[in-house]
C-alpha cells in the first residue's frame, strides 16, 4: 500500500502536535509494511529528500517567495505540494493533515483520481469560539472543503468527532475516532544530553515544580497559570512553562504585575532530554486549555510519571477520570486551577495514586495501536474505491 501523506509540519520542524503525530504515525505505519511519503516544508536547513524510520519525506521550500501573511504562505506552500507530488507517484491514497494542506490534498485527488483521507486535528471554530474576520472565515471555508472532498474524516477524539460533524456539517458517518498515541521524547540514546539533570537550575531546594507544556497561545490557557500563582502566593512553588507563541511577551508582562514573575520561569522551546527530566522532576503537571482536541503533552506527562491536572474540556475530559489518573478543574476558572493545586500538592498520597495509574492507563494509547485502526480505513477505503467506477482516465 502506497500512501501520500501531506502535512505542513514534520520532524525537524515542528510546532505543536501535528508533527509528532504524523511522525510517529507514518514510522508506525512503516513498520507495518505501508509504503509512506510525506509532504512538507522545509525553511532551508533540512534536506529535501531523505528517508527516516522507514519513511520517505520530501520537502519544499516555501520561503523562496515572500508573502503578505500566513495563509498566504500557506497557499504558496500548497502549490509547491502539488509539484513535488509527481516525484512521489504513484500512490495509492493521499493522507492530507488539516487544512493547512488541504488545497494540494484536493487538487491531487482529482489530478490523479485517487481517494482522500482526511485528519482533523482541530476547527477553526473551535480555536477562536466564533468567526470574527475574513481570515477566520476562510480558513472555516477551506475546512468544511476538505470535510466534503475526503472519502473518510479522521479525529482524535469523540470531542473533535462532534466538532467536526456540527461546524463543518460532516456525516457522522464519515467519521472514525482514533486516539492519538504515546510515545516517550528523548531522554537516553543517540542525541541525549550528556550532563546530568541539575534541577537546581529551576527551582530551589524544597520548591516544588509545577510544570506546564504547550504552544503560548490563548486557548492552550496558559495565563490561568500565572494567575493561579499570584492566588495560591507560595513561596515553595515554581512555576515553569515549556514552548513559545505570541502571549510570551504577554504572560512576562502579567507575571510582573501579579507579582509572581520571580515564581515564573518561560523556558521557550527546550531540548527534548530536558523536557523528559523536566516532566519526571514535576511535582504536577498542568494543562489549563481552553479548548483541546485530545492532549498528547498530557499522555507524556504520564508517561513520566507527573501527576496530571487539566482543563475538564475537549479531549482533556476524555482522558482524564478525575481522582484516577489525574484531576480536572472547572475550564477557565484560575480560581478552580489554584484550589485544585494547592489540595494536590498537599496530599502526597493522592499524587502517587495518580503517578501509578497515569503510567498505567498508557497501554490505551499506543502508535501501534493508532497506525493498526489508520491501516485498517485505509484498507476499506480502498475496497470500496476499487469496487467502484471512479478511477484515473484512461
Amino acid at each position: 500500500m502506497r500512501i501520500l501523506s501531506l502535512a505542513w509540519e514534520y520532524p525537524p520542524h515542528v510546532v505543536g502536535g501535528l508533527g509528532r503525530h504524523v511522525h510517529h504515525l507514518t514510522e508506525a505505519l512503516a513498520e507495518r509494511g505501508v509504503e509512506n511519503t510525506v509532504i512538507t516544508f522545509s525553511d532551508g536547513t533540512s534536506r529535501p529528500v531523505e528517508t527516516v524510520g522507514g519513511v520517505r519525506v520530501l520537502r519544499v521550500n516555501p520561503y523562496s517567495m515572500r508573502y503578505p501573511d500566513f495563509v498566504s504562505w500557506v497557499h504558496g506552500l500548497n502549490l509547491l505540494i502539488t509539484e513535488r507530488a509527481k516525484s512521489a507517484a504513484p500512490f495509492d491514497m493521499i493522507h492530507v493533515h488539516d487544512w493547512l494542506t488541504a488545497t494540494s490534498g484536493i487538487a491531487l485527488k482529482h489530478i490523479y483520481r485517487r481517494p482522500l483521507v482526511a485528519t482533523i486535528h482541530s476547527t477553526e471554530m473551535g480555536r477562536r469560539v466564533c468567526l470574527k474576520n475574513d481570515t477566520e472565515r476562510h480558513i472555516h471555508d477551506i475546512e468544511w472543503w476538505l470535510a466534503y472532498e475526503a472519502w473518510k474524516v479522521i479525529c482524535c477524539s469523540y470531542y473533535m468527532e462532534g466538532e467536526v460533524s456540527r461546524n463543518l456539517l460532516c456525516p457522522r458517518g464519515k467519521i472514525t475516532v482514533i486516539p492519538n498515541g504515546f510515545k516517550a521524547v528523548l531522554s537516553s540514546g543517540p542525541g541525549a544530553s550528556s550532563e546530568p539533570f541539575d534541577r537546581t537550575k529551576y527551582a530551589r531546594e524544597g520548591e516544588s515544580i509545577i510544570l506546564y507544556v504547550g504552544r503560548l497561545v490563548y486557548e492552550k490557557g496558559p495565563h490561568l497559570l500565572v494567575e493561579a500563582a499570584h492566588r495560591l502566593g507560595r513561596d515553595d512553588l515554581k512555576f515553569i512553562m515549556v514552548g513559545d507563541g505570541p502571549m510570551r511577551a504577554f504572560l512576562r508582562d502579567l507575571s510582573v504585575k501579579l507579582g509572581v514573575a520571580g515564581r515564573v520561569s518561560m523556558l521557550g522551546h527546550v531540548p527534548d532530554a530536558l523536557l523528559s527530566s523536566l516532566y519526571q522532576s514535576a511535582t504536577v503537571a498542568v494543562f489549563p486549555s481552553l479548548y483541546e482536541p485530545f492532549g498528547i503533552v498530557a499522555l507524556e506527562a504520564m508517561g513520566y510519571g507527573a501527576p496530571v491536572l487539566a482543563s475538564d474540556t475537549g479531549g482533556l475530559g476524555e482522558l482524564i477520570r478525575s481522582g484516577y489518573n489525574g484531576m480536572k478543574f472547572t475550564c477557565g476558572s484560575s480560581e478552580s486551577l489554584a484550589a485544585a493545586l494547592a489540595s494536590m500538592i498537599g496530599d502526597r498520597e493522592l499524587l502517587r495514586r495518580l503517578s501509578e495509574n497515569g503510567r498505567s492507563c498508557l497501554g490505551n494509547y499506543s502508535w501501534s495501536g493508532a497506525a493498526e485502526r489508520t491501516l485498517d480505513l485505509y484498507s476499506r477505503v480502498l475496497a470500496e474505491y476499487n469496487a467502484g467506477s471512479w478511477k484515473p482516465n484512461a
